[in-house]
């Protein structure tokens, strides 16, 4: 059975292993540290979870679970050598481990490593029975867009958010793509759907503010795109997209009253 986890954050983890054959005694040992990985983890202790999960490994070489706990915290830790490495180690053991793969694919992407990152998430995405295809859709969506390849981006995103209609960061994306492909009514869509997803972290999602102020504005809407900016302001006018926004403000109307955040258009 392949093991399934959102994003990078690990589900519950089953023993299977392959190559050099331990006791059953130090199976066992290997997969209550995994466990005791996941307890720190939780916890908020990364240097314990992380010796932790070495540990699993010293004990059991051949148990997947521990490899891959090892490399989800090394990729926690930004540590993105050390986490490819296990990452791989895991799939040499079970190559199945569609978390891993999907995870793999993820800190390709955070290191702009397009090409590597659609080739390990084409092949993640193989797994039919994969439990949160959103995610993994969403990563390979995310890898296409950064390779330049908008059209590709534009299919995988839309299936990210057909599987998750509350996805923002999908939606996000998804605008984005659409912008990359002069389709302003399309990004603006998508961009609003993401903001109006109930969650205190989507309404929150800066850059989608920015971006929907500037569709806003080459649609010819420059009052609405002023309150599109005024709100990216609000949530930080000393990051990148704030200051941008900000500038982006001078000229145009005064933004009117804050008002929800936009409605997702109808299906």
């Amino acid at each position: 059975m392949k093991r399934a986890a959102i994003g990078l954050a690990v589900g519950a983890l089953l023993g299977s292993a392959c190559g050099p054959q331990v006791s059953e005694q130090a199976q066992r040992l290997s997969q209550s540290l995994v466990a005791l990985a996941h307890e720190s983890y939780g916890n908020g202790d990364l240097g314990d979870a992380l010796r932790k999960g070495l540990q699993a490994v010293e004990t059991d070489p051949a148990n997947p679970d521990a490899t891959y706990v090892v490399a989800f915290i090394y990729a926690a830790r930004t540590e993105y050598v050390d986490a490819e490495r296990y990452f791989l180690k895991t799939l040499a053991l079970d190559d199945t481990y569609t978390d891993a793969r999907n995870a793999l694919g993820q800190i390709y992407n955070n290191q702009s490593r397009w090409t590597d990152a659609i080739a390990i998430l084409e092949r993640a995405a193989e797994d039919l029975l994969y439990p949160t295809p959103h995610l993994l859709f969403g990563n390979l969506g995310q890898a296409y867009l950064g390779a330049g390849q908008s059209a590709k981006a534009v299919e995988w995103l839309l299936r990210s958010v057909r599987e998750e209609p509350l996805f923002c960061v999908g939606f996000y994306r998804l605008g984005d793509a659409f912008t990359r492909q002069g389709e302003d009514d399309r990004a603006e869509e998508a961009l609003a759907s993401a903001l109006a997803v109930d969650d205190p972290g989507c309404q929150a999602l800066q850059p989608a503010w920015r971006m929907l102020g500037e569709v806003r504005l080459r649609l010819g809407r420059p009052e609405e795109a002023a309150a599109a900016f005024a709100r990216c302001v609000e949530l930080d006018g000393r990051s990148a997209d704030g200051s941008a926004c900000a500038a982006a403000l001078t000229g145009l109307p005064e933004p009117p009253a804050p008002e929800p955040p936009p409605a997702p258009p109808a299906p």
